[in-house]
């Protein structure tokens, strides 16, 4: 399950870094021809604050794909690991390398899209791995996480998370004193 969860927030960081860059690349290039003393205090502020967005994204990256890694060699342990890796492994590579080299290419819309191409390498290597694992962990079976809903609280055949149950709050399926007390309670309010 942590593996499905830490393929999710890899997913979502590496799309939010190119959603980023994209917003950044579009902005520089719409006010990088205003002389700097026109430049409004908006437009400093506005990039401090995309350049902090884009730093913590950037963390969540890193942070996510090395627990991603934890999990996927532990997941792999379990199910047998191809003799060439897994292309999870590549496209983690391929983002950090693209990711450094974006540096130093010359314009700023090739720039933006080496980076952008780098989250989609991430994104098709982290998804082809989790595919691969949960063909060996259970084929034939949707994962429970695929069923998981925030709103509902999960499946009622493969739950993830407590549901609580109208069983739940029946006191005699608890202890029996306890349903004694409710009752001695219970019939005292009714005499007064």
């Amino acid at each position: 399950m942590e593996f499905y969860v830490a393929t999710r927030r890899v997913v979502a960081f590496a799309v939010a870094y190119a959603v980023v860059i994209t917003v950044a690349a579009a902005f520089v290039y719409r006010y990088a021809n205003i002389p700097r003393t026109l430049q409004a205090r908006g437009i400093v502020i506005f990039v401090l604050v995309l350049g902090l967005i884009a730093l913590g994204v950037v963390l969540g990256i890193l942070i996510t794909t090395v627990f991603w890694i934890y999990s996927s060699v532990k997941q792999s342990r379990e199910h047998g690991m191809p003799p060439y890796g897994h292309l999870g492994y590549y496209g983690i590579g391929a983002f950090f390398l693209l990711f450094v080299l974006a540096y130093g290419v010359p314009g700023l819309w090739v720039s933006a899209g080496v980076r952008v191409l780098a989250c989609a390498l991430l994104i098709a290597g982290v998804l082809h791995t989790r595919n691969w694992l949960r063909a060996r962990s259970a084929p034939g079976r949707p994962y429970a996480a695929d069923r998981y809903s925030i709103v509902t609280g999960g499946d009622p055949v493969a739950p993830l998370a407590a549901q609580p149950t109208a069983d739940d709050w029946n006191a005699s399926q608890w202890d029996p004193s306890v349903q004694e007390e409710i009752e001695r309670r219970r019939r005292r309010e009714q005499t007064r």
